[in-house]
């Protein structure tokens, strides 16, 4: 017998004893920060130093490339993965000149524990953001893209100039209804149960994680990178994404949910896009900026 199947025949019994606990268990499976893998070393990339993250207990401290660039890049990576999926992300974007920030998230990475909220995430950015204080653009993957436009929308200092969204999907609950339940046998009441529980733990319903709704007040230059083909996130939500936020563009990347990453065309898409959205060197929005480093 199987592990999955183990899980599944007590997941049963515990949803006809106790659907409460049964609904928490399954809520713990779905928050699961650890589904591609254990915890890395906690080692500093390759030509990256350590800067302190300020007012966020979930996440203290991230990595810096280029510290005396002009002006930050903020890399946020997605659900189940950590910093180093952005690596390949920090050499076109240093070549523009720009200091390169990434960090864990809550429960990711070298983070302690393996579940998180949507919250914990957004908030850890909201704390990146306010440390670097003069971010230009963020660049955001999957899931990171929610939260990092709810963290953008809720800023209150210097807002970035443009951002790239890599395979975003457009809402928390269209990632659950998609959600296969990890060897959970996923009822209609059980469903209600997790939508229950997701609430008490975000603080906010599960409908108040939609990409489009909360970045809806922006005017703020959005690229959407998708591959038609993802087999994760469907297409036509980078298309809902597109059309909800008022100035977004799709372009077509291939690899994947995790290979667009990595694919030349993604780095060309953003370069290109950066180049034309990023004021120049020298303009008021921009300023050498090193709080937090260390």
């Amino acid at each position: 017998m199987t592990s999955r199947w183990l899980r599944r025949h007590a997941h049963r019994t515990a949803s006809a004893l106790a659907p409460r606990l049964a609904a928490r268990w399954a809520t713990d499976v779905f928050s699961s920060t650890r589904t591609y893998g254990l915890r890395p070393d906690d080692v500093l990339p390759l030509g990256a130093i350590p800067f302190t993250v300020h007012g966020n207990h979930d996440v203290t401290d991230g990595f810096l490339w280029n510290k005396d660039g002009q002006g930050s890049a903020l890399l946020v990576h997605g659900w189940a993965a950590n910093s180093s999926s952005m690596h390949s992300l920090v050499p076109p974007l240093r070549t523009q000149g720009l200091r390169v920030a990434a960090f864990d998230g809550p429960a990711h990475g070298v983070r302690k524990g393996d579940q998180a909220t949507m919250t914990q995430y957004t908030r850890a950015i909201g704390a990146a953001l306010d440390t670097l204080g003069d971010v230009r653009v963020v660049v955001a993957h999957s899931l990171g893209g929610i939260a990092a436009i709810g963290a953008i929308a809720a800023h209150t200092g210097r807002p970035p100039e443009c951002a790239v969204l890599i395979a975003p999907p457009a809402t928390l609950g269209a990632v659950l209804e998609r959600w296969d339940g990890g060897g959970l046998r996923l009822t209609p009441p059980l469903v209600q149960g997790i939508y229950r529980e997701l609430h008490h733990r975000n603080g906010v319903p599960v409908s108040h994680w939609d990409l489009a709704a909360l970045g809806a007040a922006l005017d703020l230059p959005t690229l959407i990178l998708h591959d038609p083909g993802d087999p994760l996130v469907p297409y036509n939500d980078a298309r809902t994404v597109t059309a909800g936020l008022k100035n977004a563009h799709l372009a077509d990347a291939d690899g994947g949910h995790m290979g667009i990453l990595m694919n030349h065309t993604t780095t060309t898409h953003i370069t290109r896009f950066t180049t034309q959205h990023l004021t120049t060197p020298g303009d008021p929005h921009t300023h050498p900026h090193h709080e937090g480093t260390t």
